[in-house]
């Protein structure tokens, strides 16, 4: 059985949680996860139950590699930094090429760190289910969900021939579509949410990207195991400034033909905005959800946050009231996944 590893992609911004997310606390950081644990902390979880933790590899951005490091405790994953953001095609190919340097003929998952998925044992078999096949043949599989609802938020596969249960072609990729679209495509039964989640094996992986993106492939090629993650960081720096950044949607999962899809058996949430968190966390007689220091009055259905202060609401319907870190958002829960502009205007005021 060819060695298997982890790749945990932990750069993003989560920009829709602000004031809660901030630069140097993003989304993967915050209690989000079930029991209060922060997603990152909760994304571990499932990385270890599929390979050991000296090959999980958690890539985050330079700047946050001590608060990583620290969420990552003494689980002993290793923490490797990006010393620019490239997107999710350059640190795919760069882990690509670490792992297959360390185990020849290594295959791996890629998780982002900001998911919310509880079911642990079926997340396991599922991917103990696709690294099984992508060991045994040249192909890119990635996980799609079943759809919930027609969502405009998220991209979708169409599935193609069937395989085996679950597991079919990829026919094609899809944008974010309209709310008509979106209603049409959930029920006719042929598409899935794109989880994002992938496994493949590191050669697989690397002659897909050098067949679409040879420009990107090709630095990122000459990238060598030297036996220490030090030393591998030092040739990032020489290496990322100068490559496209480009999702690894665009740059290979869209072009290359042996592009498998595994309906996932797991529960998923991307946790786009404060709407979808507040779904997966307690509520009370009410409809209310509260973490930190917060309370409300007189009010259904709303969201409330306190972290370094006090959020109070009085009276409210269907809201969003966040504080945190001196400063405050108030929406509401139909506009949550609009945080995002808010977050955009503060930064370009000049504050986080």
């Amino acid at each position: 059985m060819a060695e298997r590893f982890v790749l945990v992609l932990a750069g993003g911004l989560g920009e829709r949680f602000w004031p809660w997310s901030r630069p140097d606390r993003p989304k993967q950081l915050l209690p989000l996860a079930r029991g209060g644990r922060s997603l990152l902390a909760s994304t571990l979880e499932r990385a270890l139950v599929l390979a050991p933790p000296e090959r999980v590899v958690v890539m985050t951005a330079r700047r946050l590699t001590a608060a990583v490091g620290r969420e990552c405790g003494g689980s002993g994953v290793r923490v490797l930094g990006e010393p620019v953001a490239r997107n999710t095609a350059a640190a795919i190919g760069a882990a690509a090429v670490l792992f297959e340097g360390e185990a020849r003929g290594a295959s791996f998952a890629v998780l982002p760190a900001d998911h919310a998925i509880d079911d642990t044992a079926a997340f396991g078999a599922d991917l103990g289910r696709a690294y099984d096949v992508a060991e045994r043949e040249a192909v890119l599989i990635t996980f799609g969900i079943r759809p919930r609802a027609p969502e405009t938020g998220f991209g979708y596969i169409r599935r193609g021939a069937p395989l085996a249960e679950r597991l079919s072609r990829v026919a094609r990729f899809t944008e974010k579509p309209d709310r008509e679209l979106a209603e049409q495509w959930l029920t006719s039964g042929e598409y899935l949410w794109n989880a994002g989640i992938f496994v493949w094996g590191c050669a697989t992986f690397m002659a897909a990207l050098e067949a679409s993106r040879p420009a990107l492939a090709g630095p990122l090629g000459n990238l060598s195991w030297t036996g220490s993650d030090e030393g591998f960081e030092r040739q990032l720096e020489q290496v990322f400034p100068s490559l496209e950044s480009i999702s690894v949607d665009y740059a290979v999962l869209e072009h290359a033909p042996n592009v498998l899809v595994l309906e996932a058996s797991f529960d998923w949430d991307d946790l786009g905005s404060w709407s979808a968190w507040a779904r997966r966390q307690p509520h009370d007689e009410r409809g209310n959800v509260l973490f930190g220091d917060a309370f409300a009055l007189d009010c259904e259905r709303c969201v409330v946050v306190g972290d370094g202060g006090t959020a109070a609401a009085m009276g409210l319907r269907d809201m969003v009231v966040v504080h945190a870190d001196g400063a405050t958002l108030t929406c509401r829960i139909s506009d949550s996944d609009q945080v995002r502009r808010v977050s955009e205007a503060v930064r370009a005021r000049g504050t986080p």
